[in-house]
């Protein structure tokens, strides 16, 4: 992974740590809009597939997380989507499928290397997304070097259904 990034002509650096494709996903604790503490377990209710998508802020992102919003809504399968950010905010807007969470503890931010260090949006998180699958597993991490620049919507859509298909949770001797 790389660890600048590039939003309005200004560089920027990630932490360090970050996860990787393959590894097993991180349990994280977040506050939700009901200002309750809960955790985002590995793992779905239910074995289902579930994306962690973060950004900067509402405002500078809006259309583009306005857009995956209704990406998401018309998925066939359920996939259980939280759109994260580093502070609690009120949203414009009312999410047809997203779950905001607010990482204000910064856990998904040490643990996913999404916590921006230096430039004008330090201590924000990057724009990232992570695709978990059924089992765990991280399948698919989409993080752009410029921030200007869109998730791989298309990319994404491919991600998605190789994950969907690739775990039954039945096990080996299932």
């Amino acid at each position: 992974m790389k660890s600048k990034i590039i939003y309005k002509n200004e560089e920027m650096n990630l932490t360090d740590d970050f996860i990787d494709i393959g590894y097993m996903a991180e349990n994280f604790d977040v506050i939700n809009l009901n200002n309750e503490e809960i955790t985002i377990k590995k793992a779905s209710p239910n074995r289902n597939i579930q994306l962690f998508l973060s950004f900067p802020n509402f405002d500078d992102f809006k259309d583009e997380i306005i857009a995956f919003d209704e990406f998401i809504n018309e998925a066939k399968v359920d996939i259980f989507t939280y759109v994260i950010f580093n502070e609690k905010i009120d949203f414009p807007y009312e999410f047809k499928k997203m779950i905001p969470i607010f990482d204000i503890n910064e856990e998904f931010a040490s643990m996913y290397g999404t916590k921006i260090v230096s430039g004008s949006l330090e201590n924000r998180l990057t724009k990232a997304l992570f695709l978990i699958g059924k089992d765990g597993a991280i399948y698919h991490i989409d993080m752009p070097n410029n921030l200007s620049s869109p998730l791989d919507l298309y990319r994404i859509r491919t991600e998605l259904n190789k994950a969907y298909q690739s775990y039954t949770g039945a096990g080996c001797h299932g």
